[in-house]
């Protein structure tokens, strides 16, 4: 028994029923288009391992399912919904606000680093929050996995990836090696989404212009109006544009 409660960049989100013990859940679906069978039984195998993980900023995953045209992952449901849509509700959060749910975020992705997992794409609308205020990371270490699920011209991923790319690290656009400084940058970037209510870079609306600015640009988006100095220097040791210099910083 289920009931859709949104859609993404990838899919359908359903929220569904145990009728045997009463619990609620999320189901993503994913349509398989040809030729992504593959990229499907890596997705599972990913999610075979973060089965394991358990941490209170991180949304469980609770296994998955195969259909002939559909993958379905299983998850914990979350009923206070995201950052975005609370920021779409409420507008600019307060700094105390923001201070403790990037706290939360990062003990997060500390968690999935030190087993290995990076994240790949946090923003506002992948950390969800419980009734009670509690901040938790979902859809990580499969946003890699996912964009293979896509045809490989350069019109298709950029349409895959068109609602990350502002939060993304200037080394992530340009495809250069890159490693765990991305996610503390997109953190940072969901700092400042905190802090005004929209996207970093706001004045670009076209996603191709953002993925060319975003790869070559020497500074990094603006910060939020009325942080504390505390604030803008930790925003700015997040979101170092070379990647060597922001873990030496830090």
């Amino acid at each position: 028994m289920h009931v859709q409660i949104g859609e993404g960049s990838f899919g359908k989100v359903f929220m569904g029923l145990n009728e045997r013990t009463g619990e609620l859940f999320a189901i993503k679906q994913i349509s398989l288009m040809d030729g992504t069978q593959s990229e499907a039984e890596k997705l599972e195998a990913e999610i075979h391992v973060m089965k394991s993980l358990c941490h209170r900023h991180i949304v469980r995953y609770i296994g998955t399912s195969r259909g002939d045209r559909n993958l379905y992952i299983f998850l914990e449901y979350v009923p206070g919904g995201s950052i975005a849509t609370m920021l779409s509700r409420f507008g600019v959060f307060q700094e105390g606000l923001i201070r403790r749910f990037m706290y939360q975020i990062l003990l997060g992705v500390s968690y999935l680093h030190n087993n290995g997992i990076m994240h790949c794409d946090i923003k506002g609308a992948n950390v969800l929050v419980t009734e009670q205020g509690i901040a938790k990371l979902a859809d990580f270490g499969c946003s890699k996995q996912l964009q293979g699920m896509r045809t490989q011209s350069f019109e298709e991923s950029a349409h895959g990836i068109r609602g990350s790319v502002m939060w993304m690290a200037p080394e992530v656009i340009k495809q250069t090696r890159h490693g765990r400084s991305a996610d503390v940058w997109s953190a940072g970037a969901t700092m400042i989404e905190m802090g005004t209510a929209h996207r970093p870079w706001p004045a670009f609306t076209n996603n191709l212009a953002a993925m060319f600015h975003v790869a070559t640009t020497r500074e990094p988006p603006p910060p939020p109006d009325g942080l504390s100095a505390a604030a803008n220097d930790f925003l700015a040791r997040c979101m170092c544009i070379d990647p060597v210099r922001a873990v030496t910083r830090r």
